[in-house]
């Protein structure tokens, strides 16, 4: 319960730095985008008016006389209607003024008619005008023409149904509008199609099967025309045509013009927010860049093109973020795991360590105390003379008992130098057979008296520090002596990258397999049974981890394999 507890406060805090960390990130990097947003927005509308004021300046040019008035103002709306898809773009208004407020042309959401307005023997002159369908049809009207206007049926084959022509036949022309006494929708059939399915060419028949009327007539004398087709360009499409509408009607407005040009003279973009992230853009600028100044009537130009926007930061802006917040989160939330697991690991393991430090210094403690409580009975007797005939035997055991002290002592100096960072290992080429021979040849009195069999097999030469790979091996041999009956047997095995001391006798349990690798952990129930000091297995450990050599032990059928792999 306390583990479980532990884990779920420490997963709890390292999320909710993790969490904390990362709005803090993400608020900023959404904030900085917006704003980066916003002067992109701002640079697009700058280039796109400049386009537009470019062409609207190309036009004028082209009707004005030498005092800079328009010779034809019809044909100049004309030329603005031909020119509409260029300044027709969804959230953008435009307008143009002449140079005292009159409005000249602006953007809407009219029909563009196209016509043939004259010839010149075999050359054909194309007009342009604007048709405004509330004018003479009813909405239901205007929404069967537009189901018309726009139909994409499905094409498979020549002769399908392509779409459909919707054509005006007999109109009148006042300056740009168009006056239509009839309006005709005819079907268009597929002729050609290309590879992928798209229709490249289309033909149908006029005919009169669907007709609409204005009952229009024409006391005014205005210029006739016999045909004209409606082109299927849908202006200014906008989700929201109540916006777009505020837009239009404040670039149409001669009093903001005139606010506005009182302020920056058409020098920069005025900006209002409309709400947290939407824009409204409103930007005049002069005819071919140029004010004058006239005495007492403040600066004039020629005509002014005014643009107007609204731009949404948050659909502009979104994609990015919500692709960066959520990628973002995920790593945040796989960091915050990896760091919470890897941060729950060493606490165990620091847990661990302190347990296991605990638990030899208990066993220092006690392994220290019985040769410490016989050196002090036996001087107590010394000191009071009692037994005087066994002084010797007593000097004899107090020299026993303080090597053995001098011993643990030594191999856990020995043990702590292992695993600090400071010891230095010094590989070079060692031939395993050689060093087991070695070991094999120190211990043979031991092995006679307990007439202990030994055998080698098989050889290795390895990259290792020599005198600590001979300690492992040693350790090995040692345990296996001490852990085992007479008359028993010791076999080393080198082959396949390994190395196994294999000695006869009991098994050790296998709860504490494990557990013979650390300090003062024996396999053996009762610690007083043994004679070694419980370090040679922990330090046999150290060693072969720093040589980042694979290790272990494993009971076989009569008798215990202590091994370890080398490279």
């Amino acid at each position: 319960m306390k583990k479980t507890k532990t884990k779920r406060v420490l997963y709890l805090r390292i999320f909710s730095s993790f969490l904390a960390t990362y709005l803090v990130l993400m608020i900023g990097f959404s904030v900085f985008l917006i704003s980066q947003q916003k002067k992109v927005e701002e640079m697009e509308l700058n280039t796109y008016a400049l386009q537009i004021n470019n062409n609207v300046e190309n036009i004028l040019k082209d009707y004005m006389d030498n005092n800079n008035q328009i010779t034809d103002i019809s044909k100049v709306k004309r030329e603005f209607a031909a020119n509409l898809p260029l300044y027709t773009l969804e959230g953008t208004e435009m307008a143009v003024f002449t140079g005292d407020y009159q409005l000249l042309f602006n953007t809407n959401d009219y029909w563009r008619i196209s016509y043939t307005e004259y010839k010149d023997g075999n050359k054909y002159y194309t007009g342009y005008g604007l048709l405004n369908p509330k004018d003479w049809f009813s909405d239901k009207e205007i929404k069967e023409l537009q189901g018309y206007l726009f139909a994409a049926p499905k094409v498979e084959k020549a002769g399908d149904l392509s779409g459909y022509s919707v054509d005006i036949k007999g109109f009148w022309v006042d300056n740009e509008m168009i006056i239509p006494d009839k309006v005709t929708v005819n079907a268009l059939y597929a002729q050609t199609l290309d590879e992928k399915g798209n229709v490249i060419s289309s033909s149908g028949t006029h005919t009169d099967d669907i007709v609409y009327l204005s009952n229009y007539k024409n006391p005014a004398g205005l210029p006739h025309f016999e045909y004209g087709t409606v082109l299927p360009e849908n202006n200014n499409s906008n989700a929201q045509p109540e916006k777009q509408n505020e837009l239009r009607q404040m670039v149409t407005n001669q009093e903001k013009l005139e606010d506005a040009l009182q302020q920056t003279m058409g020098s920069q973009i005025l900006s209002q927010r409309i709400n947290l992230l939407n824009y409204r853009y409103y930007w005049p600028q002069p005819y071919q860049s140029t004010i004058y100044a006239k005495d007492n009537q403040g600066s004039y130009s020629h005509f002014w093109m005014v643009v107007g926007r609204d731009v949404n930061l948050w659909e502009q802006s979104f994609p990015t973020l919500a692709f960066v917040w959520i990628s973002s989160l995920l790593t945040f939330i796989i960091a915050a795991l990896i760091l919470s697991r890897q941060t729950y690991k060493t606490y165990k393991k620091r847990e661990e360590l302190e347990r296991q430090h605990k638990e030899v210094t208990n066993a220092l403690a006690h392994d220290l105390k019985t040769p410490l409580s016989i050196i002090s009975g036996y001087a107590q007797n010394l000191h009071e003379n009692i037994h005087t005939e066994k002084r010797e035997h007593y000097v004899a055991h107090i020299q026993s008992n303080i090597d053995r002290m001098d011993k643990i002592i030594r191999q856990m100096l020995g043990l702590s130098r292992l695993e600090s960072d400071s010891l230095e290992v010094k590989f070079d080429k060692v031939s395993l057979k050689e060093m087991c021979n070695e070991v094999i040849l120190r211990y043979k009195p031991v092995c006679d008296e307990k007439s202990i069999t030994t055998c080698l097999e098989g050889d290795a030469v390895v990259m290792a520090d020599r005198s600590l790979i001979g300690r492992v091996i040693d350790n090995f041999f040692i345990n296996a002596i001490d852990h085992m009956p007479e008359g028993g047997k010791i076999c080393i095995g080198i082959s396949d990258n390994t190395l196994e001391v294999y000695n006869s006798g009991s098994h050790i349990p296998e709860e504490k397999i494990k557990e013979i690798w650390l300090p003062f952990k024996k396999g053996d129930i009762s610690r007083s049974n043994t004679k070694g000091t419980g370090l040679g297995l922990a330090i046999s450990r150290s060693i072969l981890e720093l040589h980042k050599f694979p290790y272990g032990a494993k009971n076989s059928e009569d008798g215990v394999i202590f091994w370890f792999k080398f490279k």
